[in-house]
């Protein structure tokens, strides 16, 4: 009998982390996400958990189709709505591999249990905002390029 795991992923996105912004426009998002497209391969029974705080909420709704979108306002609050839907939805026991957009450290606990639970677990981030607790929490690192303002 075939695993419920088996050859699906869940990407776990903090988009303001991923965008660099705490306000991310619609045009943002949409650059984030086809440079996280083209680094990241995608399956076709992959799933997508977006969060964000409310501010965020139609930019990246609009530009982000088809994902579940998580609201929670205040510091960390996006992390730890994609940290509690991890662990209230068991993904460790519905997928193979965890994608998590993000380099907040808030993130390394989370990293870790997953690779104890026998999930791949790789980290999306930008260079500038990958925390160290989290990179070295993981071997798979996959770096979006700078935005224009952290370049700066």
């Amino acid at each position: 009998m075939r695993s419920l795991r088996d050859g699906r992923s869940i990407h776990l996105l903090d988009i303001e982390n991923l965008t660099a912004s705490s306000a991310p426009t619609t045009a943002e998002v949409r650059q984030t996400m086809n440079e996280y497209r083209e680094r990241v391969p995608i399956g076709p029974m992959d799933q997508f958990i977006v969060a964000m705080n409310p501010r965020s909420m139609v930019n990246a709704g609009i530009a982000i189709r088809g994902a579940q979108l998580l609201i929670r306002p205040g510091t960390d609050g996006a992390d730890s709505a994609l940290a509690e839907a991890a662990v209230s939805g068991r993904i460790d026991l519905r997928f193979e591999r965890v994608v998590i957009g993000s380099g907040d450290g808030y993130f390394t606990d989370l990293a870790v249990w997953l690779a104890g639970a026998g999930l791949r677990v790789s980290v999306v981030s930008r260079p500038a905002s990958l925390n160290w607790r989290l990179y070295t929490a993981t071997s798979d690192i996959t770096y979006l390029p700078p935005t224009l303002a952290l370049a700066a």
